[in-house]
């Protein structure tokens, strides 16, 4: 007795017609719809990402074209074109590997081909896969069949590369385009096949197998099939598939996230540990940290849109989580870990460097009322004064003080001040927060008033490279909520941090207890973060 072979799940649970394409809704309304109604192309593409039914779904449609009945939305399966075209014996249905098959003299010879009739099929269809491999010289040989095809005749190619196909060929063709499988549809498709093969197998660990597959449904189940094969305890569990993906468990990942918000500094650098003592590679995690923070991000931005293509589980735990924090603190931490990533690129210490991100975000999180608050709305009226680190201006020191009565109210100001500036700064904050000023707001409320050099210049601290760039592009806006706050124009300085620290240094010999406490020092150590400053006498006694 023979025995049987066995069969993976790519193949096992390969789709025989339309009802059995998931996730492709785009793809198999219309081709059903041409079919019912006889409008069926001459030449038809399909592009999209591995793994996602590009050419099974050109078999399921050649099956529905050719089957006897046909052609006919749901072939019938037992018809010789049928079972013909699903064991690749059906003569009147090629299939052609475009990366091996590349050259002109292959498409000469299809070219010869195609002038015969079928064998017993109403049409003879050519099917093309990685049609985007062949070289330019094929594609000229081919473009005069696709000019004038005869009737009988159809191609289907497939490609993950469209962009590379002559224009001359993509105007000829009808493109469809295939989308990468959400999360949800991939885990339901393994929960069929789990059903079906008597498997048992965790939520958690489906989904993990979802992820790695990176949207490819043909990826998704060779996984699944590996992790049925490397468990021995009768159940797929999350651990299970951890481990035999190299990935870190679900519930890692979301742990650090969660101490990132609550600021349990503890408990985070005893993860960052833990992740490096076992191997992992820490980029990788730092990855999936941004993952997670991005989709609380966007939960935040635009509300129930984002939760689309999550699952359910995941949706209830990333919006509860999100509920904790606000979307310029999200959008800080995602900024500073993608610098802590490209910092880990080139270093042998990744773990210090993930540790030290960790800290620096919870520790920023209470950092003192009178700092930069990297986060959330800033206190303008506390920053601290670097006035005293830009160039002197012997004019505004004749002018008297100006008495207001109430910073609140909104009053004509014929002397304006830095200490004015920064007192009526959160309203400058709140009315960021309108749409036309949206592009800015995150800026506005991260960077520092360093000074303002009478009579109409103030100059800003960018809180990073990203946020700088941003208010230098949209200065236009500042400058139009900084005149409807004061009704005046000011002249705007912007710079980052680093660039600051350069051009304004502190040069001034001070050995005493008293210049150690400085006004001028401490501001400077509270804006960036000084641990200690070198103060060098210049001539004349400045």
């Amino acid at each position: 007795m023979e025995e049987k072979k066995y069969l993976v799940f790519t193949r096992k649970f390969r789709p025989q017609d339309f009802d059995g394409i998931i996730g492709q809704d785009q793809v198999v309304i219309p081709l059903k719809r041409a079919i019912e109604t006889g409008r069926i192309m001459h030449a038809y593409l399909f592009s999209g990402p591995r793994g996602v039914g590009k050419t099974t779904t050109a078999r399921v449609f050649a099956r529905a074209v050719e089957c006897e009945k046909g052609p006919v939305v749901k072939p019938c399966g037992a018809c010789s074109a049928c079972t013909g075209i699903t064991d690749g014996s059906f003569l009147d249905v090629i299939e052609i590997d475009g990366a091996s098959n590349r050259g002109i003299d292959e498409i000469k010879q299809l070219r010869e081909h195609i002038g015969f009739g079928t064998a017993r099929a109403k049409y003879k269809i050519y099917i093309i896969d990685e049609v985007h491999m062949l070289t330019k010289e094929a594609f000229n040989a081919l473009l005069k069949t696709l000019e004038e095809p005869p009737s009988h005749v159809i191609f289907v190619f497939a490609t993950t590369d469209p962009q590379k196909l002559p224009q001359t060929i993509l105007s000829r063709c009808q493109h469809f385009r295939f989308k990468r499988m959400e999360d949800p549809v991939i885990v339901g498709n393994l929960k069929f096949i789990a059903e079906k093969e008597g498997i048992k197998a965790e939520e958690g660990a489906l989904l993990m197998i979802a992820k790695a597959a990176d949207g490819a449904l043909r990826d998704a189940q060779r996984i699944f099939d590996q992790a049925v094969t490397y468990t021995s305890e009768g159940v797929i569990t999350e651990k299970i598939a951890g481990e035999m993906l190299g990935e870190i468990e679900f519930e890692v990942i979301n742990s650090l996230v969660e101490s990132l918000v609550d600021g349990n500094a503890p408990k985070a650098v005893k993860l960052v540990e833990d992740i490096f003592s076992a191997g992992f590679e820490l980029k990788k995690f730092l990855g999936d940290v941004i993952a997670v923070l991005r989709k609380m991000l966007l939960i935040k931005t635009i509300g129930e849109e984002a939760l689309r293509g999550m699952a359910q589980e995941e949706a209830r735990y990333l919006e509860a989580l999100a509920g904790k924090t606000d979307k310029h603190r999200l959008l800080y931490i995602i900024q500073r870990a993608i610098d802590a990533g490209i910092l880990m690129e080139r270093t042998n210490i990744p773990n210090i460097v993930m540790e030290t991100f960790v800290m620096e975000i919870i520790f920023s999180a209470a950092i003192d009322a009178d700092t930069l608050q990297p986060s959330g709305a800033a206190r303008p009226a506390e920053r601290p004064d670097a006035a005293a680190a830009m160039p002197a201006n012997p004019a505004a020191e004749k002018k008297p003080p100006m008495m207001i009565e109430s910073i609140e109210e909104k009053k004509e100001i014929s002397v304006l001040t830095k200490d004015i500036i920064e007192k009526r700064w959160e309203a400058i904050i709140e009315a960021a927060a309108a749409e036309e000023y949206s592009p800015i707001e995150a800026a506005v409320r991260t960077c520092g008033i360093a000074a303002f050099t009478e009579p109409d210049v103030v100059f800003l601290v960018g809180e990073n490279p990203f946020l700088t760039e941003t208010l230098k592009k949209n200065s236009a806006l500042l400058k139009k909520l900084i005149k409807e706050e004061f009704n005046m124009e000011l002249k705007l300085i912007i710079q980052g941090k680093e660039e600051y620290k350069k051009k304004y240094a502190v040069k001034k010999e001070m050995q005493d207890e008293d210049a150690r406490n400085h006004p001028t020092v401490k501001n400077l150590e509270k804006l960036f973060g000084i641990k200690s400053v070198e103060i060098v006498k210049k001539p004349g006694g400045q």
